[in-house]
């Protein structure tokens, strides 16, 4: 019964377990954030491009 107490084995799996499952918590409680500036920086992007395209003739 004392060797079975004293049994350590699993704790480092457990320890490795949580650190993983809080991981795992912050990425999801950031993806929307991310999402957000991902969006932000193509839409900056895509008008800078809408006004590059009608700033500068075209030549024939």
């Amino acid at each position: 019964m004392r060797n079975f107490l004293n049994d350590e084995s699993g704790q480092t799996i457990l320890e490795y377990a949580l650190i993983v499952a809080v991981l795992i918590l912050v990425i999801i409680a950031a993806i929307p954030q991310l999402r957000t500036a991902v969006t932000g920086v193509f839409t900056g992007v895509e008008e800078r491009l809408d006004e590059d395209q009608w700033a500068t003739p075209i030549p024939d």
